[in-house]
C-alpha cells in the first residue's frame, strides 16, 4: 500500500451519537424530473387539495409533506446536477461527500452495512469525502445475495484471511509513515495526517466486517428477485423498493439510496415513446399523459413501501415513524432542464407532517432540508453544502 500523493479527506466527528432508538434514511432521485401540475399542489398549508400524483397516498396524509421553491444554489447544468442532488456542492466546486455517506459515518456503525446503494436504472447520488461515486448495487441478485444469503464456511474462511492480511499491511504502513514524517515539509505532514485518518476509517471497517463475518444473516420468508431488465422499469422499482423494506426490517442498514431512470422505452401500459423525450413533452398534451403514467406507477409503488413500513411494528413504533423517507429530483421543470424550484416530498420519521410548505424560488437552499433530515436522525451538524440553517416551518415531534 503506497503513499498518497494527493489529499485524501478523513471521517467527520459528530458531537452527538445517536440515541438508542434506530433511526433510518432512504433517499431518492427522478432524475428526470416530476411533473409539477401532477405533483404539487395550488395551495400551501394543511388543507391543499390532493393532486393526482399526491391522491394514492390519501390515507398516508398525515406521514408526509410537500415542498415546493427549494434549489441548491450554485447548481446548475441539466441532468449533470444529478450528481449533486444530495451533496449540494455547488457546480464550480469539486463534488464530495453526499448527505446519505454523511449519515452512515454515525448510523452505519450499528448495522452490518454501513449503507446500501441500489439502482432503478441509475444512481450516482452517493459520494465519499474525496469525491469519489460509491458504486450501486444494479444487479437484483447480487443485492439480495449480498444483504441475506449466507456465505459456505470455505469462503468465509478465504475472506477472514484476506481482513487479517489488510489489516496487518496497515500496521505496517503505519510503522514505516511515522518514521519519515519529521522528514516531511508542513504542507506534507497534513497530506500524511489525512491519509492516516482515511487509513484508520479502513481498519475500522476492516474489524467491522470481520465481527460480522461470525454473525448468521437475517433469515427471510422472501424469494430471491429476478435480475433487471432494463426496459421493466416497474418491476425494477418494485424489487428495489422490496429490497429497501427487507434491508430496513432485518436492520442490514439503516441507510439507503436508490435512482429511478430509463433513458429509452419502458415497458408501462399506454406509453410508447422514450421516457427522456417525454420528460422532454413541450407541454404537448399527448406526451404529457404518457409522462404521467410512467411517474404515476413511481408513486403506486412508493405508496406500497410507505404502507409496509408503517404496518411494520418495530418496539412501540412501526417503521415508518422510524424511517426517513427524502423523495426529489435535480430537476424543477424537465422540459427545460431547470434546476430550480425542485419537487420534494419528505415522509416518515418524527417530523410533524401533514402541510404544503411552499417557499419562494431561488431563496432557501435544499441543504436546510438535509440539516432538518441531520437532526431529526439526532445528529447536532449546523450545517450541509450551501445551508443556511434548518428548514423554517418544518417542524420535529
Amino acid at each position: 500500500m503506497g503513499l498518497p500523493w494527493l489529499e485524501s479527506l478523513g471521517g467527520i466527528a459528530h458531537a452527538a451519537e445517536v440515541g438508542k432508538e434506530p433511526r433510518r434514511l432512504l433517499l431518492v432521485c427522478l432524475p428526470l424530473g416530476i411533473y409539477r401540475e401532477a405533483f404539487v399542489p395550488k395551495k400551501s398549508g394543511s388543507d391543499y387539495e390532493l393532486t393526482d400524483y399526491l391522491a394514492p397516498l390519501k390515507d398516508l396524509r398525515d406521514h408526509f409533506t410537500v415542498i415546493s421553491g427549494l434549489e441548491h444554489l450554485g447548481v446548475g447544468g441539466g441532468h449533470a446536477a444529478q450528481a449533486r442532488i444530495f451533496t449540494g456542492i455547488p457546480s464550480a466546486e469539486r463534488n464530495r461527500r453526499s448527505l446519505d455517506q454523511h449519515v452512515a459515518a454515525t448510523l452505519g456503525r450499528r448495522t452490518r452495512f454501513d449503507t446500501l446503494t441500489l439502482s432503478a436504472g441509475a444512481n450516482d447520488f452517493s459520494w465519499t469525502d474525496s469525491g469519489s461515486m460509491a458504486p450501486p448495487e444494479k444487479n437484483a441478485i447480487d443485492a439480495f445475495t449480498k444483504l441475506f444469503v449466507e456465505e459456505g464456511s470455505a469462503n468465509k474462511e478465504k475472506v477472514l484471511r484476506e481482513i487479517g492480511r489488510g489489516k496487518s499491511i496497515l500496521d505496517h504502513v503505519f510503522d514505516e509513515a511515522r518514521e519519515m514524517q519529521n522528514r516531511l515539509s508542513k504542507r506534507d505532514q497534513e497530506k500524511l495526517e489525512e491519509y492516516f485518518e482515511s487509513v484508520r476509517a479502513t481498519e475500522k471497517r476492516l474489524v467491522k466486517s470481520e465481527e460480522w463475518m461470525h454473525s448468521p444473516k437475517p433469515k427471510i420468508d422472501a424469494r430471491s428477485p429476478k435480475s433487471f431488465a432494463p426496459d421493466e422499469i416497474i418491476s425494477n422499482l418494485r424489487t428495489v423498493c422490496d429490497l429497501s423494506h427487507l434491508a430496513i426490517k432485518t436492520d442490514s442498514t439503516r441507510v439507503i439510496t436508490f435512482g429511478y431512470f430509463r433513458q429509452d422505452t419502458v415497458a408501462v401500459p399506454g406509453v410508447n415513446i422514450g421516457y427522456h423525450n417525454l420528460s422532454h413533452h413541450g407541454q404537448e398534451g399527448g406526451n404529457i399523459a404518457q409522462l404521467k403514467r410512467i411517474e404515476s406507477a413511481f408513486f403506486a409503488e412508493l405508496k406500497t413501501l410507505l404502507t409496509n413500513l408503517k404496518e411494520t411494528r418495530e418496539g412501540d413504533a412501526t417503521l415508518l415513524d422510524r424511517t426517513t423517507i427524502l423523495v426529489t429530483s435535480n430537476l424543477g421543470n424537465g422540459s427545460s432542464h431547470s434546476n430550480k424550484d425542485l419537487p420534494v416530498l419528505l415522509a416518515g420519521g418524527r417530523f410533524q407532517h401533514g402541510e404544503h410548505l411552499a417557499f419562494e424560488p431561488s431563496t432557501v437552499p435544499l441543504s436546510n432540508l438535509f440539516v432538518s433530515v441531520l437532526h431529526q436522525l439526532g445528529l447536532e451538524d449546523q450545517s450541509f453544502g450551501t445551508s443556511t440553517g434548518p428548514l423554517k416551518g418544518l417542524g420535529i415531534g
